[in-house]
């Protein structure tokens, strides 16, 4: 009787052992419950977005988060700082849906910039005599640096201004 008992403790036993382990080892595929859009790939649970857009599926076109009404100042060459204003409407300019139209307008210049968004920053079509500079330098806060020659002098403006 104790043999018995014994051998069916230690069957019990293996048996509850072998299940914990076969479960245990059992593994779930992340991506096949992750829908990655706009072309994106799913790899260890991550989309990995296509240029151009964004977030946990790739739902979002990168120059979303750029477009909107900014209000803030300009100071150029150390002149007296002005309050002012740029306007970033986001149209395509080009095929990959990257593309945005940044237009700036202050009592001191006016500009109109076209460029692509890579991460946090706009890589401006370069234009002769002028280094553009845009960032997102926060949660609806823009940096734009514009460097150009006017009158044959380098004039430097600085725009930093936050989202409406």
């Amino acid at each position: 009787m104790k043999f018995w008992k014994h051998s069916l403790v230690a069957a019990a036993a293996f048996f509850c052992i072998s299940s914990v382990v076969l479960y245990s080892s059992c593994t779930v595929d992340s991506c096949q419950t992750l829908l990655c859009r706009n072309g994106g790939t799913c790899a260890d649970g991550f989309c990995r977005c296509p240029s151009g857009y964004e977030g946990t599926q790739c739902e979002t076109l990168s120059s979303e988060k750029f477009k909107g009404m900014y209000y803030g100042i300009t100071q150029c060459d150390g002149k007296p700082v002005i309050l002012d204003s740029a306007v970033i409407d986001g149209a395509n300019v080009d095929t990959s849906a990257r593309g945005i139209q940044i237009g700036i307008y202050s009592r001191g210049f006016r500009n109109r910039i076209y460029g692509n968004v890579v991460g946090n920053e706009v890589e401006v079509v370069q234009q002769p005599g002028k280094q553009i500079t845009v960032k997102m330098i926060g949660e609806g806060k823009i940096e734009i640096l514009i460097e150009e020659t006017v009158d044959g002098e380098k004039q430097i403006c600085n725009f930093s201004g936050t989202k409406e």
